[in-house]
Formats: structure tokens, C-alpha cells, sequence
């Protein structure tokens, strides 16, 4: 089957109203584009049950930053209507071949319980009052602490792992998932977006408004020196 061209007007229905869509981002200036265009054309026809479309950046901006597309070519596979892969980058042959093995073989059951969850997590509040985080923590809830060791060793609530927020990426298997987690910095703005990172992970988190200058301007007791850790 030959891959089609979509435009903004019909990227949603041609995404919804099939099984599996692989899209390929790109702009006719881009070599890397270019030279992923006949593997993407390829595999088209090796294909047929999947629709190949290619959206074309310089055409479609609007659609292009939609879909936050900030290198290309991006290929972007959906499934039922749900964006199951994304990754910049010309692929070769194999590796589109490896996508698109992966692609058929997702539990669509599973995926969509998992976006029902998450869609449920962002429904929630993102930030908890510094006197509401006080009778949670008292509970033993868990805390993750994202400001830097420097911070953290000069005063942090007890308990607090830390967990700097650069390097919470890869130490998202460090956070405890048994529980909500309450999420801490200096003020409060660094522990939004790790919120925010770790229920787009499908982790219940929530900051702490005020963060730790709030915890200790209240007389609250502030632990100094290294504690509990998954700096590695």
C-alpha cells in the first residue's frame, strides 16, 4: 500500500478511524528525511493492513507543533487511536521492522486500562497545602526530595529521599509505587514538574506547596546531612 499524505484537516479521523497508523515527520530540505523515505515507502507495501502517512512539516506547522514534533524525521505509530511510539531519527529497515513487530503485538486491553489511569491521575489536584503534606507525612507517607545534594544536606524533611530532578529520569525505578508520593523542593516550583513527570509515569504524585522553606519557617523539624538517598 503507498503512504499517503496527511494535513491537519484529516490527521485526527485517519488516526482514529484505523487499527494501526504509522505517521513519518518530515520536510523535503531534511537529508536524514530523505534518506528514511524509501525504507518508510518499503515498508508500505510489505504492509498493506497498516496506513503509512507522512506529514509534511513546512506545510503543516500547526499540525507539526500539535504534535510537539521537534526533530524530524519523527515517526509516530498509533493504534486504536492511542500514540503508542514516538522517536526522531531515520531508522533503518530492521528497526522499523522491530516498531512495527512491537507495534501489532501491544495487549490494546492493557494500554488503554493504563491510559485510564492516567487520565484519572491528571484529573487530580497536582499540589497538597504545606498543612495538609503535615498530617500525611505524620501517616508515613512516602517523599522524594528533587532540589540538589548540596540543598538536601543542608536541610531536608525527614525521610525525604532524595531524588534530584535531572537525574529523576533515570532513577524513576528508585521512586516507591506502592502509595502516593509527595513530592518536595525549596518552594514548590521544581516538585510541580517532577509531579507532573511521575503521573505521566503513572506514579500518584503530589508537590508540596511551599516546599521546604515552607516546613521549616513553620518551626517544623529539618534534618541536616546525608539521609536517605538514591543519588547512586
Amino acid at each position: 500500500m503507498a503512504t499517503r499524505d496527511l494535513t491537519e484537516a484529516d490527521f485526527e479521523s485517519t488516526i482514529t478511524s484505523n487499527d494501526i497508523v504509522l505517521v513519518d515527520f518530515w520536510a523535503a530540505w531534511c537529508g536524514p528525511c530523505r534518506q528514511f523515505a524509501p525504507v518508510f515507502a518499503a515498508a508500505s507495501e510489505k504492509h498493506p493492513d497498516i496506513v503509512f502517512a507522512k506529514v509534511d512539516t513546512e506545510a503543516e506547522q500547526r499540525l507539526a507543533g500539535a504534535a510537539q514534533v521537534s526533530s524530524i524525521p519523527t515517526l509516530m505509530a498509533f493504534r486504536e487511536g492511542v500514540l503508542v511510539f514516538s522517536q526522531p531519527g531515520a531508522l533503518p529497515a530492521a528497526a522499523l521492522q522491530q516498531v512495527i513487530d512491537g507495534v501489532r503485538g501491544l495487549d490494546m486491553t492493557d494500554v488503554h486500562a493504563q491510559m485510564a489511569t492516567q487520565k484519572a491521575l491528571m484529573s487530580k489536584p497536582r499540589e497538597i497545602s504545606a498543612d495538609d503534606f503535615v498530617a500525611v507525612h505524620a501517616g508515613g507517607a512516602a517523599v522524594v526530595d528533587v532540589r540538589e545534594p548540596a540543598e538536601y544536606r543542608a536541610g531536608h524533611v525527614p525521610r525525604a529521599l532524595l531524588v534530584s530532578l535531572g537525574r529523576l529520569p533515570e532513577k524513576l525505578d528508585e521512586v516507591p509505587k506502592d502509595g502516593p508520593v509527595y513530592v518536595i523542593c525549596a518552594s514548590g516550583n521544581r516538585s510541580l514538574r517532577a509531579t507532573d513527570f511521575l503521573r505521566q509515569n503513572g506514579i500518584e504524585a503530589y508537590s508540596v506547596a511551599g516546599g521546604t522553606s515552607a516546613w521549616q519557617n513553620a518551626g517544623r523539624e529539618i534534618v541536616t546531612g546525608p539521609f536517605a538517598t538514591a543519588q547512586g
